[in-house]
């Protein structure tokens, strides 16, 4: 093989290897409120709207499924009718990591609860259910 179609070659694969990105785009691959998380996944998917059930304490479970955000900090930032309730970060040690945080929801914490998932001082995604009074 000559040296030309040799460089050639090399030229048409580091060409092609230019195009890729260099990093993968950090994403949130689930996010969901749940019941419990066990074995690192929620059991189920509690959907938009809980009930207050007066006299029980409801304890909401937030999951997030992370991809490619190794070494950021994230954190779930709870707010009940814009107010802040809680905070909780992680360190994100690999490329795919699941995290979770939790709040007991009393009669009195009725209204509009939001999770923000917060990487590096960012929101990149929130969501959001309505504790409502089941009378």
């Amino acid at each position: 093989m000559s040296i030309r179609l040799i460089r050639l070659v090399l030229v048409a694969i580091f060409s092609g290897l230019a195009a890729l990105p260099l990093y993968a785009e950090a994403i949130v691959a689930r996010a969901q409120f749940a019941t419990d998380v066990i074995d690192r996944e929620p059991i189920d998917d509690i959907g938009k709207v809980v009930k207050v059930e007066y006299g029980a304490i409801q304890r909401v479970y937030f999951f997030t499924d992370l991809r490619d955000m190794s070494g950021s900090k994230v954190s779930h930032h709870w707010t009940l009718d814009g107010e802040d309730m809680a905070e909780v970060s992680f360190e994100i040690g690999g490329d795919r990591w699941r995290v979770w945080s939790s709040k007991r929801l009393m009669p009195g914490f009725d209204g509009k609860w939001r999770v923000d998932v917060v990487q590096d001082g960012e929101v990149i995604e929130s969501h959001s259910f309505d504790y409502v009074d089941d009378e």
